[in-house]
């Protein structure tokens, strides 16, 4: 789990390698890297779509300035747009370690560094093949990536070839679909599908379906694989949940269907136990449901003239309220501080302006009150057809940096350990945490239907993903970067892994990249059946990512390159 905090930082003796190449993966520059002809021959193979790197900053520096072109690209750096139709841009810019940043001198060299080298712009499942093939015969790191939406940095790689799976677009509806675990609406979705693009075709259906509440996540990657909650998660289930079958490119070259009926293990770590791990997901199917309409409504105030004690009374109210609301299958996102609070949204599937008015109540009247009387802003609206996700809720992924763990019902079940909650609370903001992002989540068993799949155990009994967080400087040194990251390790969640030791965890797609524990906080009891399938379906370790099953297995060294770890070489 170090291995990335090591590369960014420069802590791994890098010295001239010692291992084999099959110990090493090759960068360029190697002698053994692939010539030119080898590159040619291998983009005839895959129908002339390998793409060679050239980053979107590039038009900031010497060799390829264009003022024009480089003012866009820095008005415009934190927006997904800028990089989704990029073949190796990462929306999270930490892991791009300042390769060709846009906010560095002119004067600086533009090198691809962190990106990826190649990718390959896939839409049939036999480039993907070619493209496995190729990294395996030339001891070339493999990264899969659809959207580069990712906080944990899993969507790109020194050196590496990627295979693009953005426009990869297809979606078949099913009326009707039929299985031995499963009948009603279903769609298929390629691996390039975006979630507000089920959305938005489910709303024309009458459907909606378990899909991100940020647009630009792909929906069949990282996402459904790794868990994936949602607006109706709390009334539905995890996207884990809701999968019926997948559609896998082997990394021997195969494409087999998972499915609770066939190729049952693979089925069940596709299914929450972590992206890019098992294998190449081409199409996943997953259930959909009845537009049952849904109220939204927001909430925002600060504390302007009250004590800091008054402050932690209301915040308190709200905190100990808030079980009414995921009881109800309701999901409620909040981020909070000592100086502002906002709801921003709850979301509430199947309850009417008037019901969740009645449920907000007891805050709105506590605010109100002779005690307090605070100036809030407070906004509702129903929606006969829920949006759940939609282009225009777009937001910037790179404004921050956080921490993150699950934390249990148990504790608002008790006085003991709702008080030891909010002083949890108060520690992590008195030690200076710019602020909380604080979502009520309540996917049990019960909830999503009793479904077995990898999806970590603390989710079952989850009441909170609760996230540590600080705001990010894209103009920031790296130094800065990890500084702040080790604080929000080290002192922020700190506090969090004691206050649940046990019946904690993480979700690993939301969460700190350097978590110490992460096989624990991102796998709990699961992790050694997954790396049983890992090894069964990916016996060469082709796929790799720091926190995946079988990450501690290589090492990146300070120039990138990835390695076997000694331990298991």
């Amino acid at each position: 789990m170090t291995a990335l905090l090591d590369y960014l930082q420069g802590n791994t003796d890098v010295g001239t390698p010692t291992l084999s190449v099959k110990d090493c993966k090759l960068l360029p520059g190697d002698h053994a890297w692939p010539k030119k002809d080898v590159w040619n021959a291998f983009n005839s193979s895959v129908d002339g779509r390998l793409i060679k790197t050239i980053p979107i900053g590039a038009a900031c520096h010497t060799d390829g300035f264009d003022e024009e072109k480089c003012q866009f690209v820095r008005d415009h750096w934190r927006e997904p747009e800028l990089h989704l139709p990029s073949s190796s841009s990462v929306m999270d810019f930490i892991f791009a370690n300042k390769s060709c940043d846009p906010f560095t001198d002119k004067e600086d060299q533009c090198v691809i560094g962190a990106y990826v080298q190649y990718s390959v712009n896939v839409t049939r499942p036999e480039h993907v093949m070619k493209t496995i093939e190729f990294v395996k015969n030339h001891d070339i790191r493999f990264v899969v990536r659809n959207t580069g939406h990712d906080y944990m940095g899993r969507s790109t790689g020194t050196g590496a070839v990627s295979v693009w799976m953005y426009h990869s677009q297809g979606m078949e509806w099913v009326d009707e679909y039929t299985s031995k675990t499963y009948s009603g609406p279903a769609v298929k979705v390629q691996a390039g599908v975006m979630g507000y693009q089920i959305a938005e075709e489910a709303k024309k259906r009458g459907l909606v379906v378990v899909v991100g509440e940020c647009p630009t996540v792909g929906f069949a990657g990282g996402y459904v694989q790794g868990g994936g909650h949602s607006f109706i998660t709390n009334l539905y289930g995890l996207a884990a949940d809701q999968t019926l079958s997948f559609e896998v490119i082997t990394t021997d070259g195969r494409l087999v269907t998972a499915s609770p009926t066939e190729n049952k293990d693979l089925y069940w770590a596709l299914s929450g136990g972590g992206g890019g791990t098992y294998g190449v997901v081409w199409s996943v199917t997953i259930r959909a449901f009845p537009d049952l309409g849904a109220t939204a409504a927001y909430l925002s105030f600060n504390s302007q003239g009250l004590s800091r004690q008054d402050w932690w009374s209301i915040l308190s109210a709200w905190q100990r309220g808030t079980p009414n609301f995921t009881d109800q299958g309701i999901f409620v996102s909040t981020a909070y501080n000592f100086e502002w609070f906002q709801m921003a949204p709850l979301f509430a599937p199947n309850h009417t302006v008037e019901s969740v008015t009645e449920l907000m109540k007891p805050i709105l009247s506590l605010l109100e009150s002779n005690q307090y009387n605070i100036k809030y802003h407070f906004s509702i609206e129903y929606h006969q057809k829920t949006p759940v996700s939609s282009q225009e809720m777009n937001n910037m992924i790179s404004e921050f940096q956080f921490g993150g763990r699950l934390l249990p019902r148990s504790l608002w079940e008790s006085e003991e350990g709702f008080e030891a909650f909010m002083e949890t609370v108060k520690v992590i903001l008195e030690a200076g945490c710019d602020f909380i992002w604080d979502v009520a989540l309540r996917p049990t068993l019960a909830i999503a239907g009793y479904p077995d799949n990898a999806v970590h155990p603390a989710w079952r009994n989850a009441e909170r993903m609760f996230n540590p967080t600080v705001f990010l400087d894209y103009r920031a040194s790296i130094d800065t970067v990890i500084k702040n990251q080790d604080r929000i390790s080290q002192v922020y969640d700190e506090p969090l892994r004691q206050l649940t030791p046990e019946g904690g965890g993480a979700y690993m797609n939301e969460a700190d990249y350097t978590e110490p524990d992460w096989k624990d906080a991102f796998y709990g009891s699961n992790y050694d059946r997954l790396l049983a399938i890992k090894d069964k379906w990916d016996p060469d370790q082709i796929l790799y990512g720091s926190i995946a099953v079988g990450g501690d297995r290589w090492q990146e060294r300070k120039d990138g390159r990835l390695c076997r770890s000694k331990s298991s070489s």
